[in-house]
């Protein structure tokens, strides 16, 4: 029935695979887990390396590093079952019918979406608060909120495709780095005309970043989106549409002065113990603007 594939990349994926095949074993359904470990430091190898005598679990080291996008076309050509759940090594399982509120769904023709939160509680140290408010307020929407714009809110963090879709779409794997390479997908998968279901079916995100590492994977996602949409790989997102809309009515000009007086203000602020996620979208669009205006 249910093939769940979990890449790796410096995370202890013991107590969510020991979750998982709880929860499965509960719902007696046919299930399979594969963890492939995506060139992780040592110290994750050894704290997962009791995986590979787990029951139902197939647990791999990867030779080298594969990134984001191959590594999920390698776990699902993997799989055995007719439904692929995709879930992040660093997910937290926060309910105990989390697996049954999916098989509930199954079998389906639909991709299904479960949507991601963060702890309630904001990090004492001050450097990991602008991912975990970005976060908190960007990405832990309810269902009702996600499906009004079913794939602009798609991310592979947590999601079930039935193995049939996934080899016709897979992920685009000349996409590198960090960043969108789910949002093309979830493109692909609209054009071909699929269904997207969001569910309010969450998992935690545990990894937080400090806003250092948090803002140069940022920088780098930017990047890729600029390549993306001047390529005609991806259409739209936020940042697209604000561009565009000051492009047409010609206000790039004067925007970009504007923001270039104010970055060093909001860098300091985003680096703060209070960051504005509203100057955080604002330096996020003079990046991009850059970009796009070389």
């Amino acid at each position: 029935m249910l093939s769940i594939l979990i890449p790796i990349y410096n995370e202890d994926v013991t107590g969510l695979v020991k979750d998982l095949a709880y929860q499965c074993n509960r719902q007696k359904i046919d299930f399979e887990i594969i963890c492939f470990d995506d060139g992780s430091r040592q110290l994750y190898k050894d704290k997962n390396e009791v995986l590979r005598s787990a029951f139902k679990v197939n647990y791999v080291e990867l030779s080298e590093n594969l990134g984001r996008a191959k590594i999920r076309n390698w776990l699902a050509k993997s799989a055995s079952f007719d439904h692929l759940l995709f879930l992040d090594g660093d997910s937290k399982l926060i309910n105990k019918s989390f697996i049954k509120n999916y098989v509930a769904h199954l079998p389906t023709n639909k991709i299904i979406v479960g949507g991601r939160i963060y702890k309630p509680k904001q990090p004492k140290n001050a450097k990991k608060i602008l991912h975990w408010k970005y976060g908190s307020t960007r990405e832990s929407l309810s269902a009702q909120k996600r499906q009004k714009a079913g794939f602009i809110h798609f991310h592979s963090n947590n999601f079930i495709i039935p193995t049939e879709i996934f080899n016709e779409h897979k992920f685009d794997t000349e996409i590198n780095g960090y960043g969108y390479e789910d949002l093309v997908f979830a493109q692909e998968l609209e054009a071909a005309g699929h269904q997207i279901l969001h569910i309010d079916n969450p998992t935690r995100h545990n990894k937080i970043e400090n806003v250092d590492a948090f803002l140069s994977k940022t920088t780098e996602g930017i990047a890729n989106l600029h390549l993306l949409y001047t390529s005609g790989r991806l259409k739209t997102t936020r940042l697209i549409k604000a561009y565009e809309m000051l492009k047409k009515y010609k206000l790039l000009g004067i925007t970009t002065k504007h923001l270039s007086r104010k970055m060093p203000y909001y860098e300091e602020n985003i680096k703060s113990a209070d960051p504005s996620i509203r100057k955080f979208n604002l330096w996020k669009l003079y990046q991009f603007i850059q970009l796009m205006e070389v």
